[in-house]
């Protein structure tokens, strides 16, 4: 959990660093918020979805998959929640908004993946 944490926490600040400031000092503070907004979604849901496969320990593979893509499925769901309530309730920018978090989304997905597949395999990705 803690290295996941930590992956996850350090992409974070990659992307901050890579494509925040940049956006920040070149095109507007409204468009670094939006990229940090949905960095702090996208981290939120991915550690509290990482929690309960950290304690799991399916017998099967298959049951493991399934818990993990069912995982993913709700967090989609929390996505397009905040989504619907950034763009109802916020004068955010919608489009910075959108790409920055599918595109930590995708990123935080294909880390939790190689994580817990790595973990069920038996290697130490704590």
């Amino acid at each position: 959990m803690v290295r996941f944490s930590s992956f996850v926490l350090l992409f974070d600040i990659l992307m901050i660093l890579l494509a925040g400031l940049p956006l920040w000092l070149f095109v507007s503070q409204e468009v670094f918020l939006a990229v940090l907004l949905s960095l702090v979604i996208t981290t939120t849901l991915g550690i509290l979805s990482f929690i309960p496969f950290t304690r799991m320990s399916a017998p099967s593979m298959n049951r493991f998959m399934a818990a993990m893509l069912g995982a993913m499925m709700i967090r989609m769901v929390f996505i397009g929640v905040a989504v619907v309530v950034v763009f109802i309730f916020t004068e955010m920018n919608q489009i910075a908004f959108t790409v920055a978090l599918l595109f930590s989304y995708i990123c935080k997905s294909a880390l939790e993946t190689y994580m817990l597949t790595r973990r069920k395999s038996g290697h130490t990705a704590k």
